[in-house]
């Protein structure tokens, strides 16, 4: 098969890494969730490159809320494979990004699949699978599944150790349901919370431990030591710093509130909804998804250093050009923002797609981008 040589050939990238190499652009993917695309936006000139059809069979989910075709993005490291969970079509699906072209998807999960990690040596793809409280790990060149894990009530988030070693899956338990009218299962534990980081042995997809938590962790992310995570929190306009050795919140940053927001103005109880880290460990970009601003801050002080105004409700944030700009997706505007760290300024705004959900950030080669944008024309 001819998307297979593809697909291989996403795992024999230079060591060097693409950053380091001529001819790659820094590419921004945005997962359009209700207009079912992604838009490649060139983060260095800022403009929008092309978009992927990431429903190109046209199928309508029946789920109540908005469309969620696009959950999660990733890109292989050769920068030729866009992977796509598909939130409400409960699959993953891997496209060539040059021609657009559907070269496999895989069910994970008949309601949603969610967040998902791609390994750095790109061939191992970890997804939770939502409404069946486990994470799965596929096989990139086939999209086969290839291990599983039981989580806590509705896996979320997925990362890696930097090492690649561990997988660590957040569960944010049934949104609006109190914690003590949830069960974990199977197997059933009254000691179990529902709220949990199960960290996991990426190669045997073995538990190695579970830390519970007393409320949702939203979007967070490994301190770049790997000894700790910052968090966004359900129910609070806050950043918290959680300590992994001793299991408790070392820090918290309570931020501001937005004139005349109230909790009717939160999304799936979450008025911050979106964590990025500068590589360096050193800075924040939190979106406020409830007051509309980008928040930075300091770590791992947890000071703030500035809001900053942009879209409506953002949602996803994430950081590119060396750690120059935050990038926030922005829902309900439909549109996208470019924030200078250094300025602390909004510099950019445009639109994507219906309900920009998540952002990520790849290098990608020129050839790649010639053949998208010819294949438009």
């Amino acid at each position: 098969m001819r998307w297979f040589g593809v697909l291989l050939s996403a795992l024999s990238i230079s060591c060097a890494g693409p950053a380091a190499q001529a001819g790659w652009r820094e590419i921004a993917f945005i997962a359009n969730a209700e207009g079912a695309t992604v838009s490649l936006i060139d983060v260095a000139t800022r403009t929008l490159i092309g978009d992927i059809d990431v429903n190109p069979d046209k199928t309508r989910t029946t789920q109540a809320g908005t469309p969620n075709y696009a959950q999660d993005t990733d890109v292989s490291p050769d920068g030729r494979v866009l992977f796509v969970s598909r939130g409400y079509m409960g699959d993953v699906a891997a496209f060539d990004i040059a021609s657009g072209r559907l070269l496999w998807r895989r069910s994970v999960d008949p309601a949603r699949s969610d967040h998902m990690t791609l390994s750095r040596d790109g061939r191992q793809l970890f997804v939770s699978a939502y409404t069946q409280q486990r994470a799965l790990r596929l096989d990139v060149a086939r999209g086969e599944i290839t291990g599983s894990v039981e989580t806590g009530v509705s896996p979320h988030d997925n990362q890696l150790s930097r090492d690649g070693r561990r997988l660590f899956n957040s569960s944010i338990g049934n949104v609006g349901v109190p914690v003590e009218t949830q069960t974990v299962g199977p197997p059933a534990s009254p000691l179990r919370s529902p709220y949990e980081l199960a960290i996991v042995d990426a190669r045997t997809m073995r538990v190695l431990d579970r830390i519970p938590f007393d409320r949702r962790i939203r979007p967070w992310r490994l301190r770049p030591d790997g000894k700790g995570l910052y968090a966004q929190i359900s129910n609070a306009h806050a950043v918290i710093a959680y300590d992994l050795a001793t299991r408790r919140v070392v820090r918290r940053l309570d931020l501001p509130v937005g004139r005349g927001v109230t909790p009717a103005d939160w999304v799936f109880e979450a008025p911050h909804h979106g964590l990025a880290l500068s590589a360096d460990g050193r800075t924040l970009c939190l979106a406020g998804r409830a007051s509309d601003y980008a928040a930075l801050v300091r770590a791992p002080q947890l000071t703030l250093i500035a809001t900053v105004a942009v879209g409506d409700s953002p949602g996803w944030s994430e950081f590119a050009d060396h750690d120059q700009v935050c990038i926030l997706a922005n829902t309900r505007s439909d549109d996208i923002s470019f924030v200078s760290v250094a300025d602390r300024t909004e510099i950019a705004r445009f639109h994507t797609g219906d309900g920009p959900k998540h952002i990520s950030v790849a290098w990608i080669p020129d050839a790649v981008i010639a053949a998208l944008t010819t294949a438009r024309k």
